[in-house]
């Protein structure tokens, strides 16, 4: 499958950063941030469109949402499409997934994670989760043991009642324990992202080599 992507190409970069927008946002929307969490042009950003239009909106979803959380066989259909679409993205490109980072905000930030943390992931140079947690699907195991001490950025809203921050900070912990190099961050917000927060990510992206 074919993502509608917003692309933003720099000249002399040798890495890519994959940015996976939240629920009923676009793919717009993180990459308005690029200019501020890349001011060197280290990296060529790749913000694609989630899989499903939401009715009555110009925003999309990346998976079917049921009252227990993320419909399994959707999730797992968006973990296989963005495999696929990073993959193609990396070849394209011709650089390697280790130096990919993949980061995602909300929705995104839990693919994110899902796809840095299953068995057999590529090693990716890194992996920056916004507002989320680790993913709880059924039949979607997770190795969060294959750290080897690769960065991770894990920011969470103080005030967040959609995934609540112990949730985010339960996710920093389990990095940490599976060899990860953890960043964690609370912020005085909600489901959300500030100025302040992207610029603590810039300081993190700085140092991914």
């Amino acid at each position: 499958m074919s993502l509608t992507t917003y692309r933003i190409d720099r000249d002399a970069a040798d890495r890519l950063l994959i940015l996976l927008h939240g629920f009923s946002a676009e793919q717009h929307h993180l990459a308005a941030y690029v200019p501020l969490v890349d001011p060197d042009e280290r990296f060529t950003a790749v913000c694609p469109r989630a899989i499903h239009d939401l009715p009555d909106s110009d925003g999309a979803s990346w998976y079917e949402r049921t009252p227990g959380g993320p419909d399994p066989d959707s999730f797992r259909s968006a973990i296989d499409t963005l495999d696929e679409y990073i993959e193609g993205e990396c070849d394209a490109a011709g650089i390697a997934p280790e130096q990919c980072v993949v980061g995602g905000f909300s929705q995104g930030g839990f693919l994110s994670l899902a796809l840095a943390l299953r068995p057999g992931a590529p090693r990716y140079a890194g992996v920056w989760a916004m507002c989320c947690a680790l993913p709880e699907v059924p039949g979607y195991a997770l190795e969060p043991g294959r750290g080897d001490g690769r960065p991770a950025l894990i920011q969470v809203g103080e005030h967040d009642e959609i995934i609540v921050p112990e949730r985010g900070r339960a996710a920093a912990a389990a990095l940490r324990s599976g060899g990860w190099n953890v960043t964690e961050a609370g912020y005085d917000m909600a489901h959300s992202q500030t100025i302040e927060m992207m610029i603590a990510a810039r300081a993190w992206l700085s140092l991914v080599r």
